[in-house]
C-alpha cells in the first residue's frame, strides 16, 4: 500500500496510508464483496422513454423511411394551390398522400402529355398525378390544386371504379370515361355517383 509522509506539529515525521480511489462496501459471507442494490428507473419515466421511441420511431417512418421521399413513384401530400407549392412525401397507403410523384427532371423539359400538376423547385420540376384507390371517392380540394378522399354521396364526388396499369388509354373504361396517364402508364376509370 503507498504511504504518504506528513509531519506532526512537533516536526516529527510519520507516515499516513494512501486512500483507497474505491469506498469499501464491507465484505459479505465466504469474504465475497457486497454489492449495493441498482436503483431501477419510476414507472413514469419508463413510459416517458417508450412514448419518445415511438414518436422518433413514428417520424422516421412517416418522414424519413425509403418509399416516402419525393422521387418518382413516390407519394405525397400538396399544400398551395401554385407552381412552388410545398410538396410533404408520405406514405402511398396515407389517406392525405393525393398524388404520386411520376417523374422528376429539368423544368425546361416539362412534364409528358396529360393532366399532371408541375411543380417547380428552381431548375428542378416534379411532375404529379393523383394518388387514386380502386373503389375510393374523391373531390376536389381546390385550394391545394387536389382530389381529397370524400364520401361517395358528396355532390361533387368522383369514384375510382377501375385501376388499369401498363396503359394510357380510357378507352375500357365505362363509357370511356376514364383519366390516363403516359407516364406511369396508368388509367383511373371514373364514374360520378352524386349525379
Amino acid at each position: 500500500m503507498d504511504e504518504q509522509r506528513d509531519h506532526d506539529p512537533d516536526g516529527e515525521p510519520h507516515f499516513i496510508p494512501a486512500m483507497s480511489a474505491e469506498p469499501d462496501t464491507g465484505s459479505g459471507e465466504g469474504g465475497e464483496v457486497a454489492r449495493t442494490p441498482r436503483k431501477r428507473l419510476p414507472a413514469w419515466a419508463v413510459a416517458a422513454i417508450a412514448v419518445g421511441i415511438f414518436v422518433v420511431a413514428f417520424l422516421f417512418l412517416r418522414y424519413v423511411a425509403p418509399g416516402s421521399s419525393t422521387d418518382a413513384g413516390n407519394c405525397a401530400s400538396v399544400a398551395g394551390d401554385d407552381d412552388s407549392a410545398a410538396l410533404t412525401p408520405l406514405s402511398c397507403d396515407d389517406d392525405e398522400a393525393t398524388f404520386r410523384v411520376a417523374s422528376t427532371g429539368d423544368s425546361a423539359a416539362g412534364c409528358p402529355e396529360g393532366a399532371y400538376r408541375e411543380l417547380r423547385d428552381g431548375g428542378a420540376l416534379r411532375c404529379l398525378m393523383p394518388n387514386f384507390r380502386e373503389g375510393g371517392c374523391y373531390e376536389p380540394d381546390d385550394e391545394n390544386r387536389a382530389f381529397r378522399l370524400a364520401d361517395c354521396t358528396a355532390a361533387e364526388a368522383i369514384r375510382v371504379t377501375r385501376v388499369i396499369e401498363g396503359s394510357s388509354d380510357p378507352a375500357p373504361c365505362p363509357g370511356g370515361n376514364g383519366l390516363g396517364y403516359p407516364e406511369p402508364p396508368v388509367v383511373y376509370c371514373l364514374e360520378t355517383p352524386g349525379t
